[in-house]
């Protein structure tokens, strides 16, 4: 079931208020949006969060596993940093519109990066890492771009063949890829 949590707007208000940013610099090509001496945690209100792999499914435009493999860039959106992550598609687990295949590199925002060498995060969603193995629940605001739906609800690790929820009130869930898979297409 899908739970509201607070409005987005509420959320957009809460990052900025802590952040306080002027500007973030683009750092293409780099391969960790996580190197930095000090980090400045960012509280969030996630406007939907989800508890069961059928909301997740209803509410994503696709559902993929694979591994980051490189950050893009960075920029601001008014005043919060956001960070453009290259993530390149092992499995389809989900895509009732067919939009992505194996092997396609999808560009995934995600909210927080490095400004004035100082690394702004979510707190309860840390930036991804470059090499990190996930499976995501993506929504496509536009051509080419995702994010992932829920915050850390939409986010799973992998780890030795192993999917577990990133979020600790999210979906509960161990098992397998292929476990999981399966268990997302009887959802």
């Amino acid at each position: 079931m899908r739970m509201l949590v607070t409005g987005t707007a509420s959320a957009m208000v809460a990052i900025a208020a802590v952040s306080g940013l002027v500007g973030c610099s683009s750092t293409p090509g780099n391969t960790s949006a996580t190197t930095s001496a000090q980090t400045v945690g960012m509280d969030a209100s996630w406007a939907e969060a989800y508890n069961n792999l059928g909301d997740l499914k209803a509410h994503s435009a696709v559902a993929v596993r694979g591994s980051f493999t490189r950050v893009i860039g960075q920029s601001s959106i008014k005043t919060i940093p956001v960070t453009d992550f290259e993530f390149t598609v092992e499995q389809v687990v989900h895509d009732p519109g067919n939009i992505v295949a194996v092997g396609a590199k999808l560009t995934v925002r995600q909210t927080g990066g490095l400004v004035d060498g100082v690394l702004h995060q979510t707190d309860d969603d840390p930036l991804f890492k470059v090499s990190e193995q996930a499976v995501l629940f993506l929504k496509q605001p536009e051509p080419g771009l995702f994010y992932v739906i829920g915050g850390p609800s939409g986010r799973f690790e992998v780890a030795n063949d192993k999917v577990t929820p990133f979020a600790p009130g999210g979906v509960k869930f161990t098992g397998t890829t292929a476990e999981f898979a399966a268990a997302v297409r009887n959802s």
